[in-house]
């Protein structure tokens, strides 16, 4: 063993003295790819491993101190490789007749992960040394030190300090304090050892020792090491350990590796530009924590939230827990209960009917082409409500009977052909089809809503703007793909019918309040309770989230309650930024209020009635005849031209 070190003692030294080296240009330094934001702003955890890099200015000063002090307090005067810390490890080793130090310096211990395999080599140390002063060379020592704290490993999967920080702390890495920098600056020495969850004491014992390197290399006081080893630690790991947005930059990196390769992705110093905006997903984020606290543990949900002018995705989340399950629900398909409804009601303003088109909803029995019979019905205790509804406000209730009634006089293979507009493939012309019978994804929800809010216009969704490699060149600028779909006044009607779902007596209308703007929306719960969904939208914003279990058990919750709650708390928190504006009105449309209970217009007297929107000339001609008494009829005559 000590011939083994005094050969490598010799070889550096020759190294040193000589100047020779490898040239560093020739070694394909790993550079990370940065994902950015619509605004520009770095999206956190992109990394092959469980690794998030942050700059050196968010890397704590106590964190530095004391890593300088435990690992290599020389770092900043030596270039690369520590004589004195080799010839001290040595003498260590040689006394203990094993290996008990390695003498390596911060430069040598990040030389070896970015280039060199674990394997205890004579070749390997040689290689090392080499790296390590070819590193020196080449960065500066605020570079190599960076480079070190994004890559070091501190136990349960985290790499780098900044989802240690998470991990163990629950919080950003610039936001440690001096205890919590000093317990982790002691886990890279024997991860498993110090395991603070497993072996607190170990960890507290180790975190002393850092304490006292500190004290002996001049950062702390002795009374100030005392102080801060008193304190408590309280270990808690985030909810969002791998990032903000770790199904979006998953995805991103799929696309890439696939496109590009791995090596280029996670090495290259690629620089990705997206659609995500930060400020959205951390509003997301929010709103989904809070609305499943509650639920259990395999219950999952998912969202995501499209610009509704260009498909631009800016939040997205694809399960409860990234670490555990990194299948994307945003592409599951799944049922979506009576949110189709919205598609169907489109082809029947585009033939003529209007809201206050009034059908009743009572039992009706369907022949079906198999000699089976359908009867629709309708969600809870009461299967029919035995009286006439406007389409407004059957949508508004969510009234199924009238629903597939009005699918029955359109043709429900004209309903399949009609929805494939909105980007939905292979859609089968059955009865039940507004009722949610066809499998669909939050994305092609989201996508296929933001056409109301959007006059009509479908846009293909969209995550990545712009990617460019380390050099500067371009490899790859998209821009959405759009067409228009359905007209400006179609849209804006099912906008205004869908409008009536958050107002008082909509299935929505609970979620109103937290929204605090103008917006448009729709419940679904599939027939089995297995699916939960609000899809709704802003004239800037449009959402869909769906509640539900992975396989084969049902939620037993609704829409409004599972699903409502997430939507609407994202969409006031993600909108505040945001001018609080009502959709645009085509010049063709026209405003009238109209009595719920005749489909005619209001009178004063009506006790139930809502503004609907009509496109110019399909207005009621009549008041309302059953409550209006004479003197408002007489008005009404000697107004009417």
């Amino acid at each position: 063993m000590f011939k083994k070190y005094f050969l490598i003692l010799i070889l550096l030294t020759s190294l040193i003295f000589s100047g020779c080296g490898v040239d560093i240009s020739t070694i394909d330094v790993p550079e990370a790819s940065v994902v950015y934001d619509t605004n520009g702003r770095p999206i956190k955890g992109l990394a092959e491993e469980n690794r998030i890099s942050i700059g050196f200015e968010e890397i704590p000063e106590s964190f530095k101190a004391a890593i300088i002090a435990v690992e290599d307090k020389n770092f900043y005067s030596h270039h690369g490789v520590d004589i004195g810390g080799i010839m001290r490890a040595l003498l260590l080793n040689v006394k203990a007749g094993k290996i008990t130090a390695g003498g390596s310096t911060i430069t040598q211990q990040t030389a070896k992960t970015l280039f060199l395999s674990n394997e205890r080599t004579l070749t390997r140390k040689i290689k090392e040394l080499f790296y390590a002063l070819e590193l020196e060379r080449s960065y500066s020592k605020d570079e190599i030190l960076t480079m070190y704290c994004n890559t070091i490993y501190f136990g349960h999967g985290a790499y780098g300090l900044e989802v240690a920080a998470r991990t163990f702390f629950n919080k950003n890495a610039q936001d440690l304090t001096v205890e919590e920098a000093a317990l982790l600056a002691g886990l890279p020495n024997a991860p498993s050892l110090y395991d603070p969850y497993i072996n607190p004491d170990q960890a507290k014992e180790r975190q002393g020792i850092v304490l006292q390197r500190m004290v002996e290399e001049g950062y702390i006081s002795k009374a100030d090491k005392d102080t801060i080893f008193s304190r408590e630690l309280s270990y808690q790991q985030a909810d969002y350990v791998l990032g903000e947005a770790p199904y979006f930059i998953a995805m991103v990196r799929d696309y890439l590796s696939e496109k590009y390769g791995e090596r280029m992705v996670y090495q290259g110093g690629m620089k990705i530009y997206t659609t995500l905006d930060l400020d959205m997903q951390k509003a997301a984020n929010k709103a989904y924590q809070e609305g499943m606290q509650e639920r259990e543990a395999e219950v999952q949900a998912a969202l995501v939230a499209m610009d509704t002018t260009n498909g631009q995705i800016r939040a997205l989340i694809g399960g409860r827990d990234f670490a555990s399950s990194t299948y994307n629900r945003v592409f599951s398909e799944r049922q979506p209960g009576s949110t189709f409804k919205p598609f169907m009601y489109s082809l029947a303003i585009e033939w003529g009917l209007t809201e206050a088109y009034m059908m009743k909803c009572e039992p009706v029995k369907f022949e079906l082409p198999n000699g089976d019979t359908y009867e629709p019905t309708d969600y809870g205790d009461e299967k029919y409500h035995w009286q006439e509804f406007t389409l407004k406000e059957a949508l508004m209730i969510s009234d199924n009977v009238i629903a597939v009634q009005v699918n029955n006089l359109l043709g429900p293979e004209y309903v399949a052909k009609h929805a494939e507009k909105f980007g939905f493939k292979n859609i089968q012309p059955i009865l039940s089809l507004p009722l949610g019978s066809k499998e669909v994804t939050p994305l092609d929800m989201a996508a296929a809503y933001s056409v109301f809010a959007n006059q009509g216009i479908y846009s293909e969704p969209i995550y990545i703007l712009k990617v460019v490699d380390k050099d500067g060149n371009i490899l790859e600028e998209n821009q959405t793909e759009q067409q228009q779909v359905i007209s400006q006044e179609n849209a804006y009607i099912i906008t205004d019918m869908l409008k009536g779902v958050m107002e008082p007596g909509g299935t929505g209308a609970n979620l109103q309040a937290a929204v605090g703007r103008t917006a448009a929306g729709k419940t679904g719960t599939t027939d089995d309770f297995n699916d939960a969904w609000f899809v709704g939208y802003t004239p800037q914003l449009c959402c869909a989230v769906w509640v539900g279990y992975d396989k084969g058990r049902n939620v037993n919750l609704v829409g409004s309650v599972a699903a409502g709650p997430i939507w609407a708390k994202f969409i006031g928190d993600a909108s505040v930024s945001l001018p609080d504006i009502d959709f645009e009105r085509p010049a063709k449309v026209n405003l009238v209020n109209v009595c719920l209970d005749t489909g005619l217009i209001a009178s004063e007297s009506c006790p139930r009635s809502i503004r609907m929107a009509f496109i110019e000339g399909t207005e009621p001609e009549e008041i309302c005849y059953y409550h209006t008494s004479d003197l408002e009829w007489l008005l009404w005559d000697a107004e009417t031209p």
